[in-house]
């Protein structure tokens, strides 16, 4: 009787002390497919010419790289993934070209000489 009594003890203290317990719980966010890229420099270039991955071209504001907050607008996204950026002034004149890797929602701060 003694050893049924402490038998159900034990087993009650188990069963309250892992009720509370909880296995590992995957979360996941519904997050755009989506990375962003800025373009800064210590010079005054105003826009600049982006051509991405040789297909598409964007017009693109250049922010301050003393700048300390960066406007919404100069924030351009792109697709995840390997990526090809030729920078053009507004002469037509190549100022970089760069690859760059961007993971989904990695913002990627290219500096422009």
């Amino acid at each position: 009787m003694k050893k049924i009594s402490i038998f159900a003890i034990a087993l009650f203290s188990f069963l309250i002390g892992f009720s509370g317990c909880r296995s590992a719980q995957s979360f996941s966010a519904d997050r755009p497919n989506e990375a962003f890229v800025q373009f800064v420099s210590a010079t005054k270039h105003g826009v600049v010419t982006v051509v991405i991955d040789k297909s598409i071209t964007i017009t693109a504001g250049v922010n301050d790289i003393n700048q300390r907050k960066t406007k919404n607008d100069k924030t351009y996204a792109i697709l995840p993934g390997k990526h090809s950026l030729e920078i053009l002034n507004s002469k037509g004149e190549k100022l970089l070209v760069k690859d760059i890797f961007v993971s989904s929602q990695e913002i990627r701060i290219v500096e422009v000489p």
